[in-house]
């Protein structure tokens, strides 16, 4: 969108506020944040479109949880995380909150 004029905001709530009385027409944010605001009355003015791919360059490889080199703690994390996602549940506790992928896939 070259004709587009990009404001920054120092807050969500800012942004949201010129979202709801018509100062801007478009916002970018990060999904979650976004999604619980637009199913609120103040957001209701305004609905999700889509969202972005993830870019690497930008994000890296996504969300992480820190933990200490070597430590053992890592696998039974990543064991965890696999193990809810073989089984179904994580799809089910995500599917109860969220209304995209929020693992990023």
């Amino acid at each position: 969108m070259p004709d587009s004029e990009l404001k920054l905001y120092p807050t969500a709530d800012e942004y949201k506020l010129d979202m709801q009385n018509g100062r801007v027409d478009a916002v970018i944010d990060d999904v979650v944040v976004l999604s619980e605001w637009v199913k609120s009355d103040a957001g209701a003015c305004c609905k999700i479109l889509t969202t972005l791919p993830v870019d690497k360059v930008i994000n890296g490889d996504g969300a992480g949880i820190a933990v200490r080199k070597g430590d053992p703690l890592k696998e039974k994390i990543n064991a965890a995380i696999a193990a809810i996602r073989a089984d179904g549940t994580y799809k089910k506790i995500q599917d109860k909150y969220f209304d995209f992928d929020v693992y990023g896939e």
